[in-house]
């Protein structure tokens, strides 16, 4: 009995710096130091280039910069063309510093048979920090 007292007492000591951790790390982006200074969406395609219409979706890409002072996590999701749907969400931990952080966001675009082109474009949004970035509308022309 004597010895499970000290280590009772040693997991109680414990606890509360544990919690205070816990706490801290999940806390909003509004309460955390990091500060978002940029954010880009860069359309990894080229525009103008030509892609096969057959009723397959074509596949789009386009990269999300954040760029952030501080430490602290910065959530974000994309939504594709006028869609609320969210997708893809995630995170980046940043470190003290400034630093930027890249991701990658893939869209299958329909592309009909006998279409003229295939247009789209997404949106990056960061809920935490209230800001949204919306990438150049795309058009790429069908190949006849």
């Amino acid at each position: 009995m004597l010895l499970a007292a000290p280590l009772l007492a040693s997991s109680v000591a414990l606890a509360p710096a544990h919690a205070a951790q816990a706490g801290s790390a999940g806390t909003s982006g509004a309460k955390q130091a990091v500060k978002v200074t940029k954010v880009e969406v860069v359309t990894l395609l080229k525009p103008g280039e030509t892609v096969v219409c057959n009723g397959t979706p074509v596949a789009m890409a386009f990269d999300g910069k954040i760029t952030a002072t501080g430490p602290g996590t910065v959530r974000y999701h994309w939504t594709v063309n006028a869609s609320r749907a969210r997708v893809s969400p995630g995170s980046f931990a940043f470190g003290a510093g400034t630093s930027t952080k890249v991701a990658l966001q893939v869209v299958d675009m329909p592309a009909p048979k006998n279409a003229k082109a295939v247009t789209g474009y997404v949106t990056l949004h960061l809920p935490d920090q209230k800001k949204s970035v919306r990438s150049q509308q795309v058009t790429f022309p069908c190949k006849k």
